[in-house]
């Protein structure tokens, strides 16, 4: 079935608001209270990641002030940036952690398992087509928008998040970890490649990937760039440029936005203790980013259909705080029921391979000394 341009260039423009799902990652801490520096599994990462999930519903489900101010718009370019970055950041420690078959597997059991379930969900309820439901589970999805429907164009972002993941799977692989040192010059020429394209923001993963990267560029930073030196001031003004730089009429600044979040999520890795750590480490927040991607992946099916129809006052009073809840309560079972039954599944049978794999060498060992004369 061919590409249909007008219809692809109205879905561009509806995506272009569009978050990254608050994806399928690792956990950034625990819910305790932040007593130290951030570092890479501190409660602070935690809020960043609650904060963009936050910005995501927010962009999609609610009217945020005056329209010519174009707060929705700037909201969803904040959010998705945020997430990317801290996405790209978590993937490089934990590749760095753990050897490629148990990031693959790890990664698998993450993401797969909710997103299938919702695509499954989706083409019972609303239909797809055969070659679209392949491209939804193939997750090339972001590269025909004329297969998507209105409650899976969100899922563009998981797209750019799994071609992600098989890049550093391949980086690592072929070049060690030594070389995901490559991530840097790969985020230059994608940034060089969206200004030469003249898309300062776009769904198509290699026009979009270097706000990943930027994440991935931060883990690679040597650990005394990251030592608690850098003062809220500093955390501040990163702040203020990533917001600057995610708002449609700032031209050519939306180029930078990758580096303004990059700087953004340094700043808060590098920050002493404090009360902005505090306030990024609560547990409200910790319990946010814990169901931030089920958050995402259920919140369109409250935002289309019946749940859009009616005045104003019908939507975001009454219509609106009903889905709200729903999807809260739809992300909280998938978060710590269906997505966890996965990830303890897979961490019990990697902890036995692990453990199996001693026991082989022991059993060649013993195998070699008891053939020989």
């Amino acid at each position: 079935m061919g590409s249909d341009p007008g219809r692809d260039r109205k879905v561009r423009l509806r995506l272009e608001h569009c978050l990254a799902h608050p994806t399928a990652d690792l956990r950034t801490g625990s819910t305790t209270r932040v007593g130290r520096s951030a570092t890479h599994n501190s409660p602070a990462l935690d809020g960043l990641r609650a904060i963009s999930i936050v910005l995501v519903l927010a962009a999609h489900l609610l009217p945020l002030g005056p329209k010519y101010l174009q707060l929705n718009s700037t909201a969803g370019p904040m959010g998705m940036s945020l997430f990317f970055a801290l996405s790209g950041y978590l993937i490089i420690r934990s590749l760095r952690s753990a050897t490629i078959f148990e990031f693959v597997v790890r990664r698998i059991v993450r993401i797969l398992p909710l997103a299938y379930l919702y695509i499954a969900l989706v083409f019972i309820v609303f239909g797809l087509s055969g070659p679209a439901l392949l491209y939804h589970l193939g997750f090339i999805i972001n590269y025909r928008l004329d297969q998507m429907i209105p409650v899976t164009e969100h899922l563009w972002s998981l797209c750019v998040e799994v071609h992600f993941y098989v890049f550093v799977m391949a980086l690592a692989a072929l070049a060690g970890r030594k070389g995901l040192i490559a991530v840097w010059p790969c985020c230059a020429a994608i940034t060089a490649l969206r200004i030469l394209a003249s898309t300062p923001i776009e769904v198509t993963t290699h026009l979009r990937i270097d706000e990943i990267l930027v994440g991935a560029c931060v883990a690679t930073l040597p650990a005394r760039q990251l030592r608690a030196s850098t003062s809220p001031l500093v955390w501040a003004l990163a702040a203020g440029a990533w917001a600057a730089s995610s708002h449609p009429d700032t031209g050519w600044l939306q180029y930078l936005r990758p580096y303004a979040t990059g700087l953004l999520l340094w700043a808060t890795l590098s920050q002493p203790p404090n009360t902005l750590l505090d306030v990024l480490g609560s547990k409200s927040l910790s319990y946010i980013a814990a169901t931030s991607y089920a958050l995402y992946i259920f919140h369109p099916l409250t935002a289309h259909g019946w749940w859009n129809d009616g005045s104003v006052y019908q939507r975001y009073l009454l219509k609106r705080p009903i889905g709200l809840v729903l999807t809260l309560l739809a992300a909280h079972l998938s978060t710590f029921y269906w997505e966890r039954m996965w990830i303890q599944a897979a961490r019990r049978w990697l902890s036995a391979r692990r453990a199996l794999k001693p026991a082989i060498a022991a059993d060649h060992i013993w195998s070699d000394v008891s053939s020989r004369p």
